[in-house]
Formats: C-alpha cells, structure tokens, sequence
C-alpha cells in the first residue's frame, strides 16, 4: 500500500492512469491511499507500530523532509533497493543533509512556498516577506500557513537570516516576532491546504502560499497571483519512504524506478504541478502540454533554484521545542 497526500497523482474519472498502466508493466498491484492530511497527524498514528518496528499498513510513504529526516535519524526506515532511474534525480533535490546518499528517500514532487494575493484586493502589488509582516494596509488579511519550516524560513529571510548558519536561537527569535504580530492581529490565520479557500473567500487578501496550489488555482481565478518574495523563496520535498518492517522492499524500488521514468514523471507533474524532481521530464512535457513545459513553477531555472532555501535540520530537542512554541503561537489564531 502507497500512503499519499490529497490530489498528488494524476487522475482520469475515478483511476490513476500511470499507477494502472505500472500494474501492466510489472504484475505489481499497488493499493493507492490518500490518507496524509498533515505529517504529524499521520506518523501519529502509526507511532506505536512504527516505534516496535512492526508493520504500520502501507509500503511506501510520502512524507515532507522534515519528517522525513526525523524518521530516518530515528532508524526507523529501511533501505531503498535498486532504483536505477534515481541517478536522472535533479541536482536541486539531491542529497539532503539528513539522507546525504540518498539511500533512504527519493523526492516524490517539489514546491517552492512564496507569497499568493488576489490583485482586485489590493492597491498595489505585494513583493516581499517584509510587505506581509509590516505593511499598514495589510494588517488583520494576511494569512500564514501551520507548515513550521514555511513560516519561520521567510521570517527568518525577510530578517535577513543565513539559513544555512541560522541555529535555534534564531529560529526562536523569528518566533519572537511572530508571537507579537500576532498577538497584535497582523494575521487573519494561519492555514494548511486550506489557504487557497481563504483566498477566494476573501478571509485573506494575500499569504504564504505553495506553488502548486496556486497554479492550480490560477485556472480559475485569473487575479491570483504567485509572488517571487524579494527575500527568496523556501523550496521542499515530499518524499518517498519505505518503512522499516515492509517486506515489499522489492516492489517499492520497482514503483520508484517506473516513476524516476522522464515520460512517467511528466505525466504526473502536468497533473499535479508542482516541481518535478526527474530530470529529462521538462522535455517529455512539451509533448503533453507545451506551456506547463515552460512553467518555472514545474521546472524551474537556476533564477528560481539560486533564490530558493532549505529549511536546516535542527537538534531533535531543540526542534521539538520550537515546533511547540509554534503550534501554540499559531492555533492562538482561528482559521
């Protein structure tokens, strides 16, 4: 079983057409199930099986690399096998700090987090982190999003932090400055998926925002617009895991070789678009949709990459802490 987020595989009526035409191929049957919401909420509730090392009910996970990088820190995942096809991953993605080989994850999809707003809803266009957390006008209609490392990433670049030497007291004081912003009504909420819904609802005029929401979105709402923040832009991973006690090692390594395919993984991203991380797909792209091949939201240049930021991974403690006092900070605000 493949345990996944929301809409983030292509889909034709009530199939998956590249998940079907893999069963094929290979004789493997793959049990597709949309039953990640949230990180936390999910690897709760397989934590005790998890801990034991038992089976937690899928094969393969999909998980953000900052849980990603706390499941394997805890060795709790297994190996990859053999995925001839992960040598066409992007440079971009490749070698987190926390799976440095690549030996136990590969990225599922990308996104870069920026700034969203509808144009009829403001008097000038917002450009930066900096507009968000200070502008006048802005105040009370601003949303932020409940992802840790979104929020605290563009705080800390709009203070103008080095993200690659930024250490827990940093990250506390940007938790400084959100705690007293938001005390003081600068933000509508803080949102999860959620934030496109706020937006066309009017409850927020503009907020941190995912690339492939938005773009998504934009097919129906031509006024909504996906903003570069001048500070830079946080780039992430979902990633694919295989959990310490599954004994479909075999078939998992077989379903990401399929997908680390150009012309699969092409399939998938004019589906779901947000960054693919499989090199050789921007030209598989053009035979499918000629302006998706040439949207920096999916394929991005190195205009986009050199402005983008990873999240550090912190020490366990020190993160665990952190995330707290950001939770807090952030259900203080109903959204």
């Amino acid at each position: 079983m493949w345990a996944n987020w929301p809409d983030y595989i292509d889909v034709a009526g009530s199939k998956h057409p590249t998940l079907d035409a893999f069963a094929k191929r290979t004789g493997v049957q793959v049990r597709y199930r949309e039953v990640i919401n949230d990180n936390e909420e999910y690897v709760a509730s397989i934590r005790s099986p998890l801990d034991a090392g038992d089976a937690v009910g899928c094969d393969v996970m999909t998980l953000t690399g900052w849980m990603a990088a706390r499941l394997v820190r805890d060795d709790l995942m297994q190996p990859l096998g053999q995925v001839p096809n992960a040598t066409n991953l992007i440079s971009a993605l490749a070698h987190p700090d926390w799976d440095p080989d690549n030996a136990y994850s590969l990225p599922w999809q990308a996104g870069l987090t920026g700034i969203a707003y509808d144009a009829r809803k403001v008097d000038r266009a917002i450009g930066s982190v900096s507009e968000l957390l200070n502008r006048p006008d802005l105040k009370g209609r601003v949303g932020l999003l409940t992802e840790f490392t979104d929020t605290l990433g563009l705080t800390l670049l709009a203070q103008g932090q080095d993200l690659t030497a930024v250490d827990a007291t940093g990250v506390g004081a940007a938790l400084d400055t959100l705690a007293e912003a938001t005390a003081a009504g600068r933000f509508a909420g803080y949102y999860g998926n959620n934030f496109i819904g706020a937006l066309s609802r009017g409850e927020v005029t503009a907020c941190l925002a995912w690339s492939g929401d938005v773009l998504q979105a934009q097919s129906s709402n031509q006024y909504l617009k996906f903003v570069v923040p001048e500070e830079g832009l946080m780039i992430w991973a979902d990633n694919l895991l295989v959990p310490k006690a599954s004994t479909h090692g075999t078939e998992v390594a077989q379903l990401l070789n399929y997908y680390y395919d150009p012309n699969v993984a092409a399939r998938v991203a004019a589906w779901v678009n947000y960054i693919c991380p499989v090199e050789g797909a921007q030209a598989s792209m053009e035979r499918i949709d000629s302006d998706l091949a040439l949207s920096p939201l999916i394929f991005p240049d190195s205009t986009i990459l050199d402005i983008s930021y990873q999240f550090p991974t912190l020490p366990a403690t020190d993160d665990d802490a952190l995330r707290t006092r950001f939770a807090d900070i952030a259900s203080s605000v109903s959204s």
